[in-house]
């Protein structure tokens, strides 16, 4: 009985360290035969909003994000001051989307075969005992996208993407606080390994 507690214990150990030790979701891509080791020094630009839905996006959270970057890029490479030409520019947009799950929740029971989602009551006036068994739940998705660009050409090289869920009760210092790991997520996967 005791070995069996035990293994029971590894098991479970193990599966809580895979989960907290799990890749973030970031998605990257790069031009192809680009030597990126030639890259020493940097400049991040002023992000971009231009569209009716970065409204939702506080400017202080962009200065924020621009201050995140500038942080994480220097621990590897030189920012360039004033007019001084740099190896390569980062530019960053950040989207916030309304998005729905249409996943099965029930607001009495809770969430999937643990809740009526998706159990079928044999008898017919169930749903007017109980209410409805579907419902939509609707969230915000925060998505961070990092262009780096060749300063000579200024065509891009790099593209490095984080998508978040975001509360919608979540406080502007809580999604900045999200949005900085985003951030070294996102450049802890730069430069490419070829």
């Amino acid at each position: 009985m005791k070995l069996l507690n035990r293994l029971f214990l590894i098991l479970i150990s193990i599966l809580v360290v895979g989960c907290v030790t799990g890749r973030p979701n970031v998605q990257t891509d790069h031009q192809a035969g680009f030597s990126f080791s030639g890259l020493k020094t940097f400049k991040v630009l002023e992000s971009k909003q231009e569209t009716k839905a970065d409204l939702l996006v506080s400017p202080f959270t962009l200065s924020h994000i621009h201050a995140s970057l500038e942080s994480e890029l220097a621990k590897r490479y030189q920012a360039v001051l004033g007019e001084e030409k740099p190896d390569f520019t980062v530019t960053y947009h950040v989207i916030v989307e309304e998005k729905i799950d249409p996943n099965s929740y029930n607001e009495l029971y809770g969430f999937g075969i643990y809740g009526r989602g998706f159990y079928r009551h044999p008898y017919p006036f169930s749903p007017f005992l109980y209410g409805p068994a579907r419902s939509v739940r609707v969230y915000n998705q925060g998505s961070l996208i990092i262009d780096i660009a060749d300063a000579k050409t200024d065509k891009p090289i790099w593209r490095g993407v984080s998508e978040k869920r975001l509360g919608r009760q979540m406080s502007p210092s809580q999604q900045r606080e999200i949005l900085s790991k985003a951030v070294a997520e996102v450049l802890s996967q730069f430069p490419p390994v070829n």
